[in-house]
């Protein structure tokens, strides 16, 4: 075991190991976007979230764990060796888990936003009505 517990792998080309995964990616699914044959849907997802969200912020953010996965996938597969798997909590997981929440909350500040109350008109009532208004609103407090 090597790399903090982590199973040792074989340094095999991934098209080797037949499915183009290695052992690690196949006993943590997690890791298959990675290492093995699901990293091109799984980057197009993220830049799906990232055309999706409107925060700039957010949007650089999607795009550097991006860019960091692409590097990360093609030294595992130019050098024919497993990541550095803290490497990739640190610079991928930990990342992604942080922009998943924030965009959660901006989803849910978008939602609330669609489904808020309608304001009410603020005007004041025109003078010759303020009588018949206040008598109206007399009668609705008292049950009548």
């Amino acid at each position: 075991m090597r790399d903090g517990g982590r199973p040792n792998e074989t340094n095999q080309p991934n098209s080797q190991r037949g499915g183009g995964g290695s052992r690690y990616a196949a006993q943590n699914p997690d890791a298959a976007p990675l290492t093995g044959d699901d990293f091109r849907e799984w980057s197009d997802r993220l830049r799906d979230v990232e055309e999706m969200v409107e925060d700039p912020d957010l949007r650089s953010e999607a795009a550097r764990i991006r860019d960091r996965a692409r590097e990360m996938r093609r030294d595992f597969r130019r050098h024919s060796k497993e990541p550095k798997w803290n490497l990739v909590e640190e610079m991928l997981a930990e990342p992604l888990r942080e922009l998943k929440q924030q965009v959660s909350e901006e989803l849910m500040r978008r939602s609330a936003e669609k489904h808020a109350p309608v304001p009410l008109d603020r005007d004041p009532v025109p003078a010759q009505f303020s009588d018949a208004v206040q008598k109206y609103y007399e009668s609705l407090g008292s049950g009548r």
